[in-house]
């Protein structure tokens, strides 16, 4: 079987301030498909390009997410480690059944922000400085 992921990089932009209080858009990158060994670089090259610019908060929309391996998992508590060395979080939002079982199993749900919609992560993630 050929493992496809696709991740779509958007961004939120909060209302409001303006100067240096305001916002940076807020990458969301939304991920599609088997996030194992052979697709994790795809995920991996998106949160390095959204940490490359600045971001202090990343969404990651993992209701498509249809399987995630040990390597998957890797690179979002590496993803995370980064982003929390910069006074930032990363947060997963939609999980997919499967993939909040394997979460809740490794003990990542304890680790990690999850919000049940990109909406609810994005409200959080415009307040985070």
């Amino acid at each position: 079987m050929i493992a496809i992921l696709n991740v779509r990089e958007s961004a939120y932009a909060p209302a409001g301030g303006e100067g240096e209080s305001a916002h940076k858009p807020i990458p969301i990158l939304t991920v599609t498909g088997r996030l194992d060994a052979s697709t994790v670089n795809i995920l991996e090259r998106a949160i390095t390009r959204a940490l490359s610019q600045g971001a202090k908060v990343v969404v990651i929309d993992a209701g498509e997410i249809t399987y995630i391996s040990s390597s998957g998992l890797r690179v979002l508590l590496t993803a995370r480690r980064q982003i929390r060395e910069r006074g930032g979080d990363i947060l997963l939002c939609s999980l997919s059944p499967n993939v909040r079982d394997v979460m809740n199993m490794v003990g990542f749900t304890a680790l990690f922000s999850i919000y049940e919609n990109v909406d609810a992560a994005k409200q959080v993630a415009a307040h985070i400085k």
